[in-house]
């Protein structure tokens, strides 16, 4: 089921390389790659930055709350490399977009707008 929803994410978004499903525990739900990793990137290493990326993702959370301007309902990372695009579902799932260079991030951001409400029915 989750499966499907991220690979629909991954094949609709020029220049996606991975999308994940993982808990803020670092524990990965799922996970869609590309078939041919941008040149130079290793695939291994996209499941620890985004588990690194959760960990951003809750202390942001925390300061958000405590600064009283409300939730994240946003991350993103980009280096010379990758982009990564990290949305919280609920307070224990977060789903990963990583795009390479020149890729087309509005749309990602969008179809994982439009993802969320069916991944968040799914997990509860």
């Amino acid at each position: 089921m989750f499966g499907e929803m991220l690979q629909h994410v991954l094949t609709q978004t020029p220049g996606a390389v991975a999308v994940t499903l993982m808990g803020f525990d670092g524990i990965a739900i799922d996970q869609q790659m590309a078939d041919v990793p941008p040149e130079g990137q290793d695939p291994s290493s996209w499941n620890a930055a985004a588990i690194e990326l959760g960990h951003i993702a809750t202390q942001l959370k925390t300061i958000s709350e405590g600064m009283g301007t409300g939730e994240v309902n946003e991350v993103a990372v980009r280096t010379g490399a990758l982009t990564t695009v990290l949305r919280p579902l609920t307070p224990e799932y977060f789903v990963a977009l990583s795009l390479a260079p020149g890729a087309n991030v509005g749309k990602g951001r969008y179809l994982m707008r439009v993802l969320a409400p069916k991944l968040v029915k799914e997990l509860v």
